[in-house]
C-alpha cells in the first residue's frame, strides 16, 4: 500500500483572525445605565447642599413656586419668582450648580423646539412667557432633585400625608428601577465579553436580554406580592421620616426658605394674578 500525504489542510496552522467590531452600541447602553444607576442610587455626601433643610419644606417650596408660575399673568413675578430661584441656586456647591442647570438648559431647549413652529406661524406672540414659565418650573423642581436624596423625597411626600399608595408606589418604583437596571447591566456585560467579532445578531441578543428583564420583574413582583400577602399587609406605608420643621441647628435654615416661599406667594398675588 502507497504512503498517502497528509491533508495541506490539516498540517496548516490555524490562525483564526475575529473581524473587528466596534460594539458601539453596547458601550453607550452600559453607559447610559450606569447614568440612570447613578443618579438613583444614593452616594455619600447626596443632597449635602440642602441637608439643613427640611425635605417636606423643600418640596412644598417647589410645589408651590411650580403653580404659582404656571398661574401667572405677568412678567413681573415671572422677575421675582426667578430672583427667588437663582438665590437659592448661589448658595449650592459649584459641581451642583452645573447638573442644574445643565437640567434646566435642556428642558429649555425642548420647549423651545416646541414652541417654535407655532411662533413662526403667528399663532403664538407669548414664547418669551412660555419659555420662562418653563425654565423657572424646570429649575424649582431641578433644585428640589439636586439637593433631596430619593429616601428622603419619599419621607417628604409622607409627611406631607400624601397617600400611602402613592409614597409606597413611588419607593418601590425606585428600589426595583435600581436593582433591574443593575440586573440588565450584568446582561450586557455578559453579552459584550462572550462577543466575539462582528455578530450581526446583537439586536436579537438585546431583544433576548429585555425579554429575560421582564420575566425577572414578573418574578419580583409576584415575590413582593406573596411577601405583603404573608405580613397582612392593611395598605398602610410608612417610611423613615427626616426631621421636621424647624427642629435642632437648621431652624433658621428653615424659616428663612418659608419666609421666602412666603413672600414668593405674596408676589404672586401682588404683580403675577393680572397682566
Amino acid at each position: 500500500m502507497g504512503r498517502q500525504s497528509v491533508p495541506a489542510w490539516l498540517v496548516a496552522r490555524e490562525r483564526y483572525e475575529a473581524p473587528s467590531d466596534r460594539g458601539r452600541y453596547l458601550e453607550k447602553s452600559v453607559l447610559s445605565i450606569l447614568g440612570v444607576l447613578a443618579a438613583l442610587r444614593e452616594r455619600p455626601g447626596a443632597g449635602k447642599d440642602g441637608e439643613r433643610l427640611s425635605p417636606a419644606l423643600k418640596l412644598l417650596s417647589a410645589f408651590l413656586v411650580i403653580v404659582l408660575v404656571s398661574l401667572s399673568r405677568g412678567a413681573l413675578f415671572l422677575e421675582a419668582a426667578a430672583a427667588f430661584e437663582l438665590g437659592c441656586l448661589c448658595l449650592l456647591r459649584g459641581e451642583t450648580i452645573a447638573l442644574v442647570l445643565r437640567r434646566v438648559l435642556a428642558a429649555g431647549l425642548f420647549a423651545l423646539a416646541i414652541f417654535l413652529p407655532a411662533f413662526l406661524l403667528g399663532r403664538d406672540s407669548n414664547l418669551p412667557i412660555l419659555c420662562g414659565k418653563v425654565l423657572l418650573a424646570a429649575l424649582a423642581a431641578a433644585l428640589f432633585s439636586a439637593t433631596t436624596p430619593w429616601s428622603s423625597a419619599t419621607a417628604a411626600f409622607s409627611a406631607l400625608r400624601a397617600p400611602d399608595i402613592f409614597v409606597m408606589t413611588l419607593d418601590l418604583t425606585v428600589k426595583y428601577i435600581s436593582l433591574l437596571g443593575g440586573l440588565l447591566l450584568d446582561t450586557l456585560y455578559a453579552m459584550k465579553l462572550r462577543s466575539v467579532g462582528r455578530d450581526a445578531r446583537k439586536i436579537s441578543t438585546l431583544a433576548g436580554s429585555a425579554g429575560t428583564l421582564f420575566l425577572k420583574s414578573k418574578e419580583a413582583a409576584e415575590a413582593q406580592y406573596q411577601a405583603m400577602r404573608c405580613r397582612c399587609f392593611s395598605g398602610s406605608y410608612r417610611v423613615a421620616r427626616r426631621r421636621g420643621f424647624g427642629q435642632g441647628d437648621a431652624a433658621l435654615a428653615d424659616s428663612a426658605l418659608a419666609a421666602a416661599a412666603l413672600a414668593v406667594l405674596a408676589a404672586f398675588f401682588a404683580l403675577g394674578a393680572s397682566r
